[in-house]
């Protein structure tokens, strides 16, 4: 352990930290948009030859095939030719004693004649599955991608034409190198929601200074009919009445006015301190009111813009749009269409194994009708092997949605922790490490447990019994 931690290594590991300390309290953290299927690529990135578009987990399982494929080229180079060479260190070492453990724990689940192409089986989707669960960990997967306006076409019937829509998203900025980057600290607001709430804001301004005049209008009325019928009984020509009146009613506009003008600042006030709010951080909007005036586009007006449905980033246009991170890649475990590819293969191999082991007398274990005319029970035989014939389609289901629940849970849990706790998400990082393994581990010992059961008919204990008896 020292000596791993002697020369180089500590200085590496001390300038990763300082690096991640650096990025975290200046790069506002990127929140991807999170959705369930794999995002299409934007138009012209089409899988060669082919007119299907390329999505991020479609790169993300490439990527673990062609790992999977250099680690077998190493594996394959690094193994001893003979039993007289010595076996290298490192880290083909470790490969070669976790491979031996899961030889001797497979070997003790499902021993026997077909244990070979069960381990084989085991194994594969082993590492398959572990590779692409612990893609996750690996920085920039999920966050470095397309810069992608978040808008999209929708056909109006009145109209009969296709009009452009936003939906949710951030605003962007140009960083380093020209380079966009979602602005995670900033939702993005339309430019018609701003104006109408600087409009809002406004409107309720006035209505505030106006309660205030009348509120001040009403205490000084209250205030004028005590002094003229007061606990004495003075009536109008009393002591209280007179020229005094003329200064009173001037003192008390002066009041109206002031109370008006500091109702109207207050709420104006935290208008402009919700936008500076925002300003501060780095967004579009700006920290003063929009004018209402007869040039003032708020409201209807505002919204009868049009929305540019594929804007430059860079350009001024891109303020009229909202925009997400399109990834490169992402994890291919967060698909339906990975996990549950997998289940399917697991389940044609568990059926392939099943008709090898037994032949077409496999049919039976689903198809029980032997015993039905034969004894009383015959009938549950039948309904027993129904249930199996169920159970093992369940099985694609349970395969595919496990493995996709998991692992699309730590991707958006590492999101939130990096957001909330850019500076120290490693424990985070270090459960999701246990769950891809466990997940994995998982996925493939299930393989290769019903592969195991499919290779022993219902009828070998009674039969057996049967044998010794005679």
């Amino acid at each position: 352990m020292n000596s791993f931690w002697n020369g180089k290594r500590r200085f590496v590991a001390l300038l990763m930290f300082l690096s991640g300390v650096f990025v975290a309290l200046r790069v506002p953290p990127v929140i991807p948009f999170i959705q369930l299927p794999g995002e299409k690529f934007p138009e012209g990135y089409n899988i060669p030859f082919l007119d299907i578009r390329w999505t991020n987990t479609m790169v993300g399982s490439l990527i673990v095939w062609i790992a999977l494929l250099l680690f077998v080229v190493y594996v394959t180079r690094r193994r001893p030719k003979d039993g007289n060479e010595v076996p290298p260190g490192g880290f083909y070492n470790m490969f070669e004693m976790l491979f031996e453990g899961l030889m001797g724990f497979v070997g003790g689940i499902a021993g026997g004649r077909h244990f070979r192409l069960i381990f084989n089986m085991f194994m594969t989707i082993f590492l398959v599955v572990l590779l692409a669960n612990w893609m996750e960990l690996v920085p920039g997967v999920d966050t470095i991608g397309f810069i992608h306006p978040h808008v999209k076409e929708k056909y109006d019937v009145e109209k009969d034409e296709y009009k452009v829509i936003t939906t949710d998203g951030y605003e962007i900025y140009q960083g380093f190198l020209g380079i966009s980057y979602v602005n995670g600290q900033c939702d993005w607001i339309s430019p018609a929601d701003e104006a109408a709430a600087d409009e809002a804001a406004q409107v309720a301004a006035a209505a505030a200074a106006k309660a205030a005049e009348m509120e001040l209008s009403q205490d000084a009325a209250y205030a004028r009919y005590k002094a003229d019928h007061g606990e004495h009984g003075e009536g109008e020509g009393g002591e209280g009445s007179g020229d005094g009146h003329g200064d009173d009613s001037h003192g008390e506009t002066a009041a109206d006015s002031d109370a008006a003008t500091a109702a109207r600042e207050e709420v104006i006030a935290a208008r402009l301190a919700e936008k500076q709010a925002r300003a501060d951080r780095g967004c579009y909007t700006g920290v003063n009111l929009a004018a209402l005036d007869e040039d003032y586009e708020g409201g209807d007006k505002a919204e009868k813009k049009a929305i540019p449905l594929h804007p430059d980033p860079s350009s001024d246009e891109a303020k009229l749009v909202p925009w997400v991170v399109l990834p490169f890649v992402r994890v291919p475990s967060t698909d339906l269409n990975m996990t549950l590819s997998i289940a399917l293969i697991a389940f044609v191999m568990i059926q392939y194994i099943g008709f090898k082991a037994l032949g077409i007398g496999y049919l039976t274990k689903f198809f029980n009708f032997s015993t039905l005319f034969k004894s009383p029970l015959g009938g549950i035989d039948v309904a027993v092997g129904l249930l199996e014939l169920i159970g093992d389609f369940a099985k694609i289901l349970s395969f595919s949605f496990r493995l996709l629940g998991n692992i699309f849970a730590g991707s958006i849990l590492l999101f939130v922790m990096s957001f909330l706790v850019p500076i120290l998400p490693w424990p985070f990082f270090i459960l999701e490490f246990f769950v891809g393994v466990i997940q994995a581990l998982v996925f493939a010992l299930l393989t290769a447990i019903f592969m195991n059961l499919a290779t022993v008919s219902h009828h070998h204990d009674d039969d057996h019994d049967h044998a010794e008896a005679h």
